[in-house]
């Protein structure tokens, strides 16, 4: 085990460019209590971080931006998903620091402007459309288009081709744990049982909470099994605990990891999350998406009213942003 302090010295390694606004408000959702019959339910508030209308990336580029600028790069290339809000958080961070963004949308072409697609145009990004056979050789595409910059004399950084962005996430939320650590403490709460998207946030959580010794609970809903949990988050396990020179790492006897939120693929809103949606806005005024922080709440108020959470944990719901996909499912939404 180690202190914060030591903790945070560890973390003092790495550059980072403090821009997000930081830390994210811990609330308790009193009437999403109430409804639910518990008086334990509590939102880390990451989609207020401020980058692009917030959520957990910006967290992650604080840490990721400096990478790429203090190793002379001058152009990030960026593979993604139509609803990407990776996609949207990225662009805005790169331009905070002046770097061209391009990116590459999949299985986009022929896709209204909006959401995260509409967001990703106003903020200027190079954008590339390609449809769903285009899509299969993504890579491919992106390493073409490195490539040619490279021949026009830039220093292009295709996110896809690179190993910091695996961790970077980790980093950053084991960062997080500290300031989630110190809220907790100010406000008396016990039995922590945090519930996220099983992917790296989650994760750093988990390795920060480990290593200062916590007994934090943690259960991952997971919104997608492309690509799947051990290229996602685990085969990274020892790299990021030697990386941060930590005694203990993460595995999957670190969570209960959840699969039946999936649904039937990414991006497709199930009456469960819809429901979850509108339970939430109707009742505490806050919204959560359909892709992620929608399938988590979703999985916090299945596992309440089946009692598969004991009735003396707090809940720390980990919301992670991700709101303006909202806007993509308005017909869905309001039929």
């Amino acid at each position: 085990m180690i202190t914060e302090n030591e903790l945070a010295k560890k973390i003092s390694k790495f550059s980072r460019s403090t821009f997000a606004h930081l830390p994210t408000p811990l609330e308790r959702l009193n009437l999403l209590s109430s409804d639910l019959n518990r008086n334990d339910i509590w939102v880390k508030r990451e989609d207020t971080t401020g980058l692009a209308f917030g959520g957990n990336k910006a967290r992650h580029y604080e840490f990721e931006m400096p990478h790429i600028l203090e190793s002379g790069y001058d152009v990030i290339i960026n593979i993604m998903d139509y609803y990407s809000n990776n996609a949207r958080m990225t662009a805005a961070a790169a331009n905070k620091f002046g770097i061209t963004y391009v990116l590459i949308l999949k299985n986009a072409k022929g896709k209204s402007k909006q959401g995260n697609r509409l967001l990703d145009e106003l903020l200027g990004s190079e954008i590339h459309l390609l449809d769903t056979e285009e899509s299969k050789d993504a890579l491919e595409y992106g390493k073409t288009l490195a490539k040619n910059l490279i021949k026009s004399g830039k220093k292009p950084y295709l996110l896809q081709e690179h190993r910091f962005p695996e961790i970077v996430g980790t980093i950053a939320y084991v960062n997080a744990t500290l300031e989630l650590r110190e809220q907790i403490k100010s406000k008396g709460i016990e039995n922590v049982h945090i519930y996220g998207v099983a992917g790296r946030s989650l994760c750093g959580l988990i390795l920060g909470a480990k290593n200062l010794g916590l007994d934090w609970k943690f259960t991952g809903v997971m919104v997608t099994d492309d690509p799947n949990l051990d290229s996602y988050i685990f085969n990274n396990a020892e790299y990021v605990k030697d990386l941060i020179d930590l005694e203990y790492t993460y595995s999957r006897d670190d969570l209960v990891i959840k699969d039946q939120y999936i649904g039937e693929g990414y991006g497709i809103l199930t009456p469960s999350v819809k429901s979850t949606i509108l339970k939430l806005a109707r009742l505490e005024g806050l919204f959560v998406d359909p892709n992620y922080s929608g399938p988590v709440l979703n999985a916090i108020i299945d596992d309440i009213e089946n009692d598969h959470i004991n009735e003396n944990d707090n809940i720390v719901f980990l919301h992670t942003g991700g709101l303006p996909s909202i806007f993509s499912y308005a017909e869905e939404l309001t039929s």
